[in-house]
């Protein structure tokens, strides 16, 4: 069991340290260590709801207020561990000196995050990884419901082969699973952004602006330029940008080697 992990790898207690130097590894061990155990007590309550069979009004009320209270808490768990990600990504030497003292489950997802946060900095002309900070800015359901999401990614798998995970990666970059449609600067619109002219050869007459439409249409330009057999490449014609490569597959190696790290995600750089 995760809890049982979680609470092994708890670090001894950090001594006090120099303010001006970057984060105490032991401390930001335990932060994270702390959100783990939050976002799986919350995980839990939901799963205990789920079973339940509410009869009467102020039953429901009391399970819907349940839910509603075990999925913000959930939420307030993600962003809490988000901070600490980018902290982590902010400092290579904290990095390495906090992912050992994680549960091993954790250490993977976490570790592909980074990397891949770390190639977007890079693509943004970011050389200074600890000057950029979490903004909490998105009401986190101005993006469709992420069940929705991945009833559309595994679709578009089962259709044309492209692994779900990209799709998700794709989605996440380029628009926060569809909170920022755009335009962009280049014109570029929707959830996975497709410039019009694009969108016309790939987007079978869909809307643009439709999550449902749009990853399909995306799975359908991999698939144009080399996917699933050279992702890489169809994946670089999406952004051509190597760092925009690394980053994509990175992230969608994090959803692969646990599935729950997109649930988390789904959360990052919202409010609500």
């Amino acid at each position: 069991m995760l809890a049982a992990a979680i609470v092994a790898a708890l670090p001894l207690a950090a001594r006090a340290s120099d303010p001006g130097a970057g984060p105490n590894a032991h401390h930001e061990a335990s932060r994270i260590i702390a959100a783990e155990l939050a976002m799986q007590d919350a995980t839990d309550r939901l799963k205990a709801l789920a079973g339940e069979h509410p009869s009467g009004l102020a039953e429901t009320m009391r399970h819907e207020l349940a839910v509603a209270g075990a999925m913000y808490s959930y939420r307030q768990a993600v962003r809490q561990e988000e901070l600490r990600i980018y902290e982590l990504a902010g400092y290579a030497s904290v990095e390495t000196s906090v992912v050992p003292l994680l549960p091993s489950a954790v250490q993977s997802p976490l570790h592909d995050s980074i990397a891949a946060l770390h190639s977007l900095y890079i693509l943004a002309g970011i050389d200074q990884y600890y000057l950029v900070n979490v903004h909490f800015n998105h009401p986190y359901m101005d993006a469709a419901p992420l069940a929705s999401l991945r009833s559309y990614y595994i679709e578009a798998q089962n259709r044309y082969g492209v692994d779900a995970s990209y799709l998700a990666s794709i989605n996440f970059i380029e628009s926060n699973f569809g909170r920022v449609n755009g335009p962009s600067s280049a014109g570029a619109q929707g959830p996975m952004q497709f410039l019009p002219s694009t969108w016309t050869n790939y987007g079978n007459g869909g809307n643009i602006n439709d999550p449902h439409a749009a990853i399909l249409a995306a799975a359908r330009y991999l698939v144009h330029y080399g996917a699933p057999y050279d992702m890489r490449t169809a994946i670089w014609h999406y952004n051509l940008d190597y760092n925009y490569v690394d980053s994509v597959e990175l992230f969608a190696r994090a959803y692969r080697a646990d599935p729950a790290w997109l649930d988390r995600m789904y959360y990052w750089n919202t409010f609500g």
